[in-house]
């Protein structure tokens, strides 16, 4: 009995290590879980290529004219420069449009008949929003040179909202949007309002 005694406290204090070196172990193996779930759960931004496919569904008075309207297509670049914060993020982008609208015998003004209005447009802006998991919803704002008849040149800007959806684990995403796109001219400004899609990579 009196070696059982001596023998039990010193098992007792021989256990206290151990245990503690157990809770260690498993508090630096779930930090590094909690690690690795951050790791992946982060979104990185990158380099795109989004090709552009809309429609005109609204035109102004000026462009009511042009009585035969064309698809829009377009060529946007997006770049990581800008800054992220959590889900939300902004980011400076490069735009390319190509618009034309045209005015055929039908049109009600005799002064619109063969005439066009269009050509391609160039502009830079910013897209702004937050990933909502891997969905993004953004905010983009545009500016830059229109071409019109003539060779004219005139300032434009867009304003639109965008629904981005990646298309399972490859770096493509579809991204369906509305735009209002808005025109300088000489006593205003004119404009239509339309939606479109587009098909993006991701480098």
């Amino acid at each position: 009995m009196r070696k059982l005694f001596i023998i039990i406290p010193f098992l007792f204090m021989g256990l206290l290590p151990a245990e503690d070196g157990l809770r260690e172990s498993y508090n630096q193996e779930a930090m590094e879980y909690s690690e690795e779930d951050e790791e992946e759960e982060e979104l990185e931004l990158n380099y795109s290529a989004n090709l552009y496919l809309g429609y005109p569904v609204y035109v102004t008075e000026t462009f009511s004219y042009y009585d035969k309207t064309n698809p829009i297509f377009g060529l946007s670049i997006g770049t990581p420069l800008g800054f992220q914060a959590g889900p939300f993020y902004a980011t400076f982008d490069i735009e390319i449009l190509q618009y034309i609208f045209e005015g055929t015998e039908a049109s009600v003004s005799p002064n619109y008949i063969g005439r066009n209005f269009g050509g391609i447009a160039y502009q830079v802006g910013v897209n702004t929003g937050l990933f909502i998991n891997e969905i993004s919803f953004s905010i983009t704002a545009a500016s830059g040179i229109y071409e019109e008849e003539a060779d004219m040149k005139k300032t434009g800007f867009i304003g639109g909202v965008n629904l981005d959806l990646p298309l399972g684990d490859l770096p493509i995403e579809l991204r369906a949007t509305a735009r209002a796109n808005m025109i300088q001219k000489s006593d205003g400004i004119t404009g239509w309002v339309g939606g479109g899609i587009s098909l993006g990579y991701e480098f």
